[in-house]
């Protein structure tokens, strides 16, 4: 990882407090339930914080993270998932999609430089971003979002989502294998992903029935159908710019199509060259679903390039 490395585990968390009261109550913590986290580069002046998705944790980072050394990165763990997996036990709500977005509301007032932050969310931790964009736009104030492989389920996708014994149970298969045999179907099979034999240890150490089972239920309930397009609409009516993007090799371009017709209908969808549209949808055709894992110099360059406001790389092409 890169220089500047300090882990926060006794930072106490605020009260979170939604700039739109109306969606739900406001999660109130003590200081016992610490969010687990990891700062890099805190002399940096602009503060990126990443949300990783299901059965990880901030580990899964370390491959990007070199190539942002300009800026301060919190890297966090989120509840049920790593050292931050004791809160899940606490409490199993404290791993549905808007109590997580509260605690990271809370992480951010607390550790971003100026109380603000860009955010990048990967699966799980795109979908807990395009709940904090709804309820804390303040959080992003002259930021942005980058969000991948999270559009709200539909078809086949919720059908599986629903039945997640099947997901656990191929989880759980992945845990137990063989470590040669998972790296090999890891690196040379479909996924393409790099080896990182510490996050592997992590994930057959932190795989829990409850976290899978609960996390698809609350993407079910909170950010999929009608709810789920309403936040997407939600998303157009701020002035938080977000890039939603997709792996072409794994995620679903139709759900992210979806995405994009609702904000090119509420005339905030912009393309590349365009000087008008705030947001983007964007796929990358060689990605795989946690292709930050895969491609990570290329999704570095991604961030770093949606936060300037300057042109995507070539591989992101608009969907």
């Amino acid at each position: 990882m890169a220089t500047d490395q300090t882990a926060n585990t006794a930072l106490m968390p605020e009260s979170a407090q939604p700039d739109n009261p109306g969606h739900v109550e406001p999660h109130l913590y003590d200081d016992e339930e610490p969010l687990f986290h990891v700062s890099l580069n805190p002399s940096q002046p602009e503060t990126i914080v990443f949300l990783h998705g299901l059965w990880s944790a901030h580990l899964e980072w370390a491959f990007v993270t070199p190539y942002l050394s300009d800026y301060h990165l919190v890297l966090v763990d989120l509840p049920g998932h790593g050292k931050s997996s004791h809160l899940f036990d606490k409490d199993p709500k404290n791993i549905t999609i808007p109590v997580m977005a509260d605690r990271v509301a809370s992480l951010i007032r607390r550790v971003a430089h100026g109380g603000k932050a860009h955010v990048v969310g990967l699966s799980m931790g795109g979908f807990i971003t395009m709940t904090l964009v709804n309820r804390y736009p303040s959080l992003f104030q002259g930021k942005s979002a980058f969000v991948t492989g999270a559009a709200p389920f539909e078809g086949v996708i919720a059908f599986m989502a629903r039945q997640s014994w099947i997901i656990y149970a191929v989880m759980w298969t992945f845990a137990k294998m063989p470590d040669t045999l998972f790296w090999w179907i890891s690196e040379r099979g479909t996924a393409g992903l790099r080896r990182f034999e510490e996050l592997r240890a992590e994930m057959k150490a932190g795989l829990k029935w409850g976290v899978i089972s609960g996390v698809y239920a609350s993407i079910l309930e909170e950010v999929s159908g009608e709810k789920g397009w309403e936040i997407v609409r939600g998303l157009a009516r701020g002035d938080v710019r977000m890039v939603n993007v997709s792996g072409g090799r794994m995620d679903d371009l139709r759900s992210s199509g979806g995405i994009k017709k609702i904000w090119e209908e509420e005339g905030v969808l912009g393309a590349e060259g365009s000087t008008t549209g705030r947001n983007r949808v964007v796929v990358v055709k060689d990605a795989v679903h946690a292709w930050d894992l895969q491609l990570p110099e290329l999704f570095a360059r991604g961030v770093e390039a949606w936060i300037k406001g300057e042109a995507l790389p070539q591989e992101f092409e608009d969907l």
